[in-house]
């Protein structure tokens, strides 16, 4: 039953991008909107479950290594074009929707770190990621940690 609801939520998750929000430019510090939650040990099921259900059209699976998975999309034609003109972009290398999900060993145990963004590279090479203030997005990823699992901070 777990993993059932892990997949159902990953799947709307990752088919559903903010919108009509005002965006706020990543700054250092935490990601504002991100959720964490510690695991007892290395939640594979988990990271597992957030590749599984990477599959709609024009979804990428971007997995580095083992403690991190990347779901990407594309937006439309027209959105990335205001993105790419509000944000000072590049055509080059287009903007993407990203949820991401990364995990590191700590003191505390396995901590994960649930995360949604817009990616706008840039013409000097380097990237700015867009956040939305979402409370509901924040409380579905929670929900999401806890229910495979985490104990959410």
């Amino acid at each position: 039953m777990r993993k059932a609801a892990i997949g159902v939520f990953f799947a709307v998750a990752a088919c559903a991008p903010p919108q009509d929000l005002v965006p706020v430019v990543s700054g250092a510090g935490p990601a504002e909107g991100a959720a964490q939650a510690y695991f007892k040990a290395y939640p594979g099921h988990f990271f597992e479950a957030a590749a599984a259900v990477c599959t709609q059209p024009g979804q990428e699976l971007v997995r580095p290594d083992a403690h991190e998975v990347r779901c990407e999309s594309f937006p439309t034609p027209e959105v990335a074009a205001a993105l790419i003109l509000q944000f000072d972009g590049t055509v080059e290398a287009l903007p993407q929707f990203v949820i991401a999900f990364r995990g590191a060993n700590d003191s505390a145990g396995y901590l994960v770190t649930a995360d949604s963004y817009i990616r706008v590279p840039q013409k000097s090479g380097t990237a700015q990621q867009l956040r939305f203030p979402d409370d509901e997005m924040t409380e579905n990823f929670k929900t999401l940690l806890e229910q495979a699992g985490g104990r959410p901070l």
